[in-house]
């Protein structure tokens, strides 16, 4: 008995030696992620500006009422919009089409590969900036080429023109996005069993009946699951806008992210600020709830 009682007491001590070298790593999360996110939602039905932020009052929901006024703030949601569908989409396609053409062995494949992930591998602030440059209305390399094709006379403001701008950002956003899609689309290419296309090659099926009738249904859980996770991450990324425009030229390329990444660096009104992230919270959300409930329903049918 009084041996077990020491075995216990070392399990005890064991124990909170563990504890103590977790606790600091615990208080970092705690102050620096859920106490900014918590102290951020109640922001939002108070009145704080940059004079008076240590003497904070409750305002209800005014901040949202004014929120809801501000037509630059509406229209960040058009952009949203265009911007998510936009992006996943074209990144799809693209990165699906790279991930079939990589099924195949060919000469320099590895070289190819290194070259099409890597995008996926830099920060999106880099890529903006990067893009920027290649973008410049001045001596941008992309004006170049396309003077040089005879595509255009002149050159470009792609940035600095309202109607350019967002499209400008979305082709550096898909450069970088369609990696994701290559990579997920040929590990789950990679799940289909060859007997499958051998036994439709017996049967005389062709290519695109393979590809319909095979391919398509045998990764379609992981194709939607890819889709609606991606969604939820481009509407969520604007270090990449913020690295190339900065939402201007008079918002025309802002979205609900980076409009609010924009005004919490201006300062001028945090409690609307708060507001606004509440409601994108709000609505990555219902994507995430979305996500999880199209996860556990395709799980189910699968079993």
């Amino acid at each position: 008995m009084h041996n077990k009682k020491i075995k216990l007491s070392k399990k005890a001590r064991d124990r909170w030696f563990i504890a103590l070298f977790l606790l600091p790593g615990l208080f970092m999360i705690l102050v620096m992620l859920y106490y900014p996110a918590v102290d951020g939602v109640v922001m939002a039905f108070q009145d704080v500006k940059a004079y008076n932020i240590f003497s904070r009052e409750f305002n209800g929901l005014e901040n949202f009422r004014r929120l809801f006024s501000n037509i630059t703030y509406l229209g960040t949601w058009k952009n949203t919009l265009v911007w998510v569908v936009g992006c996943v989409a074209l990144e799809f396609v693209l990165g699906f089409g790279i991930a079939l053409l990589l099924q195949k062995p060919f000469q320099g494949k590895k070289f190819y590969e290194c070259v099409v992930f890597m995008p996926w591998a830099l920060s999106g602030f880099m890529v903006g900036i990067m893009w920027k440059w290649m973008f410049n209305g001045s001596n941008g390399v992309i004006n170049d080429i396309l003077i040089r094709l005879g595509i255009v006379e002149q050159q470009v403001g792609f940035l600095s023109n309202p109607d350019y701008a967002l499209g400008s950002v979305m082709v550096a956003k898909v450069w970088t996005g369609m990696a994701f899609f290559a990579i997920i689309t040929m590990a789950a290419l990679k799940t289909i069993p060859q007997e499958m296309y051998e036994a439709a090659a017996i049967d005389g099926a062709g290519p695109l009946k393979k590809f319909f009738y095979i391919t398509l249904p045998s990764i379609r859980v992981i194709l939607l699951l890819m889709v609606l996770m991606r969604a939820v991450q481009t509407m969520n990324a604007p270090d990449l806008i913020f690295g190339m425009t900065q939402g201007g030229p008079a918002g025309s390329s802002h979205i609900a992210s980076s409009y609010i990444m924009t005004e919490v660096i201006k300062g001028n009104d945090y409690g609307m600020v708060s507001a606004a992230g509440v409601v994108l919270w709000l609505v990555t959300l219902v994507f995430t709830g979305i996500y999880l409930a199209c996860t556990n329903t395709l799980k189910g049918g699968d079993e």
